[in-house]
Parts: C-alpha cells; sequence; structure tokens
C-alpha cells in the first residue's frame, strides 16, 4: 500500500512537472479534476441517451467514452511535452555545431550560449536562455547545463549534457568534442525516424486487426450469438426460459466487449513498443484505437443484423 501511494506520488510530481516544462495554463491537480470530470460528465451523457432513446447499444460503451474522454484530456500535455522534447532532439545537433564554430572562432561560453539563446531552434533556444540567465546569476557550466537535462525529458539530452561536463572537467578542447556529439546525435536522431519508418508496415497491421478486423468478427459474432439465443428461448416458449436467455446474451455481449477493450489497450501497447520502445506513449494510441473498434463493432453488428433479418423475412 506505502509503496502504491509513494509511485502514485512519483507519477503525480512527474506529471505536474510535465506541465509545468510546456507551460501549461491549469495546475496539475485542476486539469485533473477538470478531465476527471468531464469524462465522468460525458460517460453519464451517453448512458442517459441510450437508456431514453432505448438504442440497442451495451452500457459499456458508457466506459469507453469515460476512459477516451479522461485519457485525451490526460494525455493531451504528454502530447505537447513529446512534441516539445523532439523539437529539442532535431535542433540539438545543429546547435551543437553552431556553438563549436562560435568557439573556434575565439569566442567565450557565454557569448556562444547567447547567440544560440537568440537563434531560431524554438524550445532549444528557450532552454540555453535558461541556461545563460543561470551562469549570469552566478552558477557555472556544469550545473547550469545540468538544470537543462532536468528540464528537458530526454534521455539523448541528459546523455549530451553528461559528455560535455565530462569534458570541461577533462580539460579536452570542447570544440572538437562537440563536433564529435553534433554527429553522433545527428545519428542517433536518425537511426529514431528510420526505426519509426522501418515499423510502419508492423504498426497499421497491428492497427488492422486490433482495432478494425477483429471487432468487424466480434460484431458479427455477437450477431449470431443473439440469433441463437433468441431461436432457442423462442422454442422453449415458456416466460422464464425468455428471461434467462435475454440475461444470457446481455452478459455474453458485455464480456465480449471487455474483452474488447483490453485487446485494443493491448493493441496500443504493442505499438508504442514497436514504433516508440516505450509503453507510456501507447496513451497517445488507445483512444484513437478504442473510437476506431467500438465504430467498426457496432457498423458490423448492425449491418450483420440486417443481413439476417434479410434472411429470416
Amino acid at each position: 500500500m506505502v509503496e502504491a501511494k509513494t509511485s502514485g506520488m512519483k507519477l503525480f510530481q512527474k506529471y505536474k512537472k510535465m506541465l509545468k516544462q510546456v507551460k501549461f495554463k491549469f495546475p496539475a491537480e485542476l486539469w485533473i479534476i477538470i478531465s476527471g470530470a468531464l469524462a465522468i460528465g460525458a460517460a453519464v451523457a451517453v448512458i442517459t441517451g441510450i437508456l431514453l432513446l432505448e438504442l440497442p447499444i451495451s452500457q459499456v460503451v458508457a466506459l469507453v467514452v469515460f476512459l477516451v474522454v479522461i485519457d485525451l484530456m490526460l494525455g493531451y500535455p504528454y502530447v505537447l511535452a513529446m512534441r516539445r522534447i523532439n523539437a529539442i532532439e532535431t535542433a540539438l545537433p545543429d546547435a551543437l555545431k553552431q556553438l563549436a564554430d562560435t568557439l573556434k572562432s575565439g569566442g567565450t561560453y557565454e557569448y556562444a550560449l547567447r547567440e544560440i539563446s537568440t537563434a531560431e531552434y524554438g524550445p532549444l533556444s528557450e532552454e540555453m536562455e535558461n541556461v545563460l540567465r543561470k551562469m549570469e546569476e552566478g552558477e557555472n557550466l556544469e550545473d547550469s547545463l545540468n538544470s537543462l537535462s532536468k528540464n528537458v525529458d530526454s534521455r539523448l539530452v541528459r546523455r549530451t549534457m553528461a559528455i560535455i561536463n565530462d569534458s570541461i572537467k577533462a580539460g579536452a578542447g570542447l570544440a572538437e568534442v562537440l563536433d564529435e556529439i553534433a554527429d553522433d546525435v545527428r545519428a542517433m536522431h536518425r537511426i529514431s525516424k528510420e526505426r519509426i519508418s522501418g515499423t510502419m508496415l508492423q504498426v497499421i497491421f497491428i492497427i488492422a486487426a486490433g482495432s478494425v478486423v477483429a471487432p468487424i468478427i466480434m460484431g458479427m459474432i455477437t450477431t449470431v450469438i443473439e440469433l441463437l439465443i433468441e431461436t432457442s428461448a423462442g422454442i422453449v416458449g415458456g416466460k422464464e426460459e425468455i428471461i434467462e436467455a435475454i440475461a444470457a446474451r446481455e452478459y455474453i455481449v458485455t464480456l465480449m466487449q471487455i474483452y474488447l477493450i483490453v485487446e485494443v489497450i493491448a493493441s496500443g501497447a504493442m505499438i508504442a513498443m514497436t514504433r516508440e520502445g516505450k509503453i507510456s506513449k501507447s496513451l497517445i494510441y488507445i483512444p484513437v484505437l478504442l473510437l476506431i473498434a467500438f465504430i467498426c463493432y457496432y457498423i458490423a453488428l448492425f449491418g450483420s443484423g440486417l443481413m439476417i433479418g434479410g434472411i429470416k423475412g
């Protein structure tokens, strides 16, 4: 219990830090409350609509809507943070090259960092400006660069700053080291992009299988199960048997839809691991996959119901 609470606090602190990094307008606590309230409101609205309009849709859809809304709301700052990190990693090689050229021409660390902070490197220029401000406040270069690695949740940035600090401690020629680091960072970033493009076919297959094909098959199976249960109940003809048959049908359909949710979540996790190498990035994919899956499921359910109804008629 204590470990779970500690883990939850760490996760919350990390989320709070992430919102601060992307300069989000709402505090973390308020955003979580807003997200939960909107998700609950959307789920209640869906249940109310199903009951009032007597739609042939399971109330499990309300759970799906709740998960999708809260995931999109809580995941939006995460998407902004990932976009920021990607922009910093993309601009880092060019910034290091410029830093090296400035040092080679006789410029000081402060002058080189000032040039980077005024250049058009997006979020990286802002972070370099923070580094420069810390140096002006009296911190040394090593501590200032460490603050950069803490503000950017990127393994690539952390390793780059660590190598630069080690080079400064060792007294090596920083300009030459920066040139080599820039080439290595550019190569690593290119490899990461190639990994994403190289796994495109696998990702498309997982999306097609998990969010299109499987829901369509399950929608058709649901129709067949409902037909068999209704037929068997009609043959028996007793009132109690019909009530039991309806309850069994609802139970089986609910289980199938819950399985569909679990299967889509697993698909999102596999996509994140295949494409990004981080299961946490499944937060980006799961809401969209859930929407696609249930749309395909109900299209198949209604379509197969119309076909069977035409055959029966």
